[in-house]
């Protein structure tokens, strides 16, 4: 098997003295080496720890004190040993692990969260000693719940904080090859009584391969990930360009199990929100048009059918999360023309969107959750005609929907309860309007970020008015 030849070897069937001047810098250039792909290998660790306790966390955490409340689990064994202790001690040890005061801080929030579910998780457990109602515990298992998928984000943050950390130990290395590529000239120049004769030798096994890497360092960063340098003969330059190759291969996996990752919890959340067009809704609408039928009231059959086609097609929307506002306004007057049929002269609406805006793309379903919320915790709770109005405004950078209802409205004390859960993100446990509102405005914040806003005011015995301002997508 032919040796593989090291830049020393190289250097070293020409001057003793050549070799000495390039022993020091290429040792220097090892170390810096060896030193960021441990680096990156201490990332990619962590990265591997902490999806395997966003596993546990996702899938057993809840359902290990699901076992408690229900009495599955003895308090005595659980306090002996817990799925949340185990993950306690694994964030602890890759903590140990970290180099960079941002990964420390972003698991310190990950134990102070821990420490958040260790308080709901002792109250549970004392309500248990006590004979408390199960209620209780149901009830603080919704705010559990609402933790533990804080936890899992924030243990996100931490995978995507260290493939960041990765990435810069890549870019280090790209500077370093640059400082490699310097030293080469220099070099070159110093040896230019031997050059004719090595000029091709060192052309083939040096240059070339360095070439390769710098073509590799800039397709990654241009996000080309799937690009990849010829390993070469010499030693040295083999390991730099196996291990950008390698850096280059994981960093791609991460990329896309992070991002799979990401879309499945904006899927989930949309999945959640679909669910709450409940049975009941269909099932009233589909007696409602039997009735009608039965009654010979044809083009009321004829309008209330086409309008639960298109409700429940829009709702669909063949798995797309983003649709016209036209669409997202057919889909609110679908629902809300059945309704009206189905209650008469009790529930009137007003839809007031500028043309303009018809054709810009919103988030779906940020609306009609919140129509049913000022039909059914709204007008329904007084004696005159109910009435929802559903209105949007807009200027170059943002759009404002505005969904108003004439309904018993909320006293001051209620109104800032609601906009504190929203603002704590839990959800309300009387079921008076916090589910819907809450899920929007967590969809937003998965989808727009900071960049979107829910806001509710409301007046006893006047009505409520909900403010939903998402950036304009041009």
């Amino acid at each position: 098997m032919e040796k593989i030849a090291s830049i020393k070897d190289i250097f070293q069937q020409t001057n003793r003295l050549l070799f000495s001047i390039t022993l020091i810098p290429l040792l220097v250039i090892s170390i810096f080496y060896t030193r960021n792909i441990l680096i990156y290998r201490s990332a990619l660790a962590n990265v591997e720890e902490a999806n395997a306790v966003s596993t546990i966390v996702q899938e057993n955490i809840l359902e290990e004190l699901w076992d408690l409340v229900f009495g599955l689990i003895q308090v005595t064994d659980y306090e002996s040993g817990n799925e949340l202790g185990k993950v306690r001690l694994a964030i602890e040890e890759i903590q140990a692990n970290t180099t960079t005061a941002k990964e420390a801080a972003t698991l310190d929030v990950a134990l102070r969260t821990l420490d958040t579910l260790d308080n709901y998780i002792s109250e549970m457990e004392s309500n248990i000693a006590n004979g408390r109602p199960f209620a209780e515990n149901e009830a603080i298992m919704v705010q559990v719940d609402a933790v533990t998928v804080l936890l899992y984000a924030i243990l996100q943050d931490f995978v995507s904080v260290e493939i960041e950390l990765a990435g810069k130990t890549s870019d280090d290395m790209l500077v370093s090859l640059y400082y490699l590529i310097l030293f080469e000239l220099v070099i070159v120049l110093i040896i230019v009584y031997y050059a004719r004769k090595n000029n091709r030798f060192l052309t083939q096994q040096i240059q070339e391969p360095l070439n390769d890497l710098i073509v590799l360092s800039e397709e990654l960063s241009q996000g080309h990930l799937d690009y990849r340098a010829k390993e070469p003969e010499v030693a040295e330059l083999r390991v730099v360009t196996e291990s950008m190759n390698d850096m280059a291969r994981n960093l791609h996996v991460l990329i896309e199990e992070n991002a799979v990752k990401q879309f499945d919890l904006a899927q989930s959340e949309l999945r959640v929100l679909q669910a709450q067009i409940t049975p009941h809704f269909i099932y009233n609408t589909l007696d409602a048009i039997l009735s009608l039928a039965e009654q010979g009231n044809s083009e009321q059959v004829k309008t209330m059918t086409y309008a639960l086609s298109d409700f429940l097609r829009i709702s669909l929307s063949k798995g797309q999360d983003w649709i016209t506002i036209e669409k997202e306004i057919r889909h609110v007057e679908d629902y809300l023309t059945i309704l009206q049929i189905r209650y008469g002269a009790m529930l009137t609406f007003a839809i007031d969107i500028p043309e303009e805006i018809l054709q810009t793309e919103v988030l779906k379903m940020i609306l009609q959750p919140l129509v049913e919320n000022a039909v059914y915790h709204g007008t329904k709770h007084v004696r005159r005609a109910g009435k929802v109005t559903v209105a949007a405004t807009y200027t170059n950078d943002t759009i404002q929907f505005f969904v108003a209802d004439n309904g018993i409205g909320m006293q001051a004390e209620r109104l800032l309860e609601i906009r504190k859960r929203l603002d704590q993100a839990t959800v309300d446990d009387s079921g008076e309007g916090g589910y819907g509102l809450y899920n929007v405005r967590k969809r937003l914040l998965l989808y727009y970020g900071n960049h979107a806003s829910l806001d509710i005011d409301s007046t006893y015995r006047k009505g409520t008015t909900v403010t939903v301002t998402v950036p304009k997508i041009t």
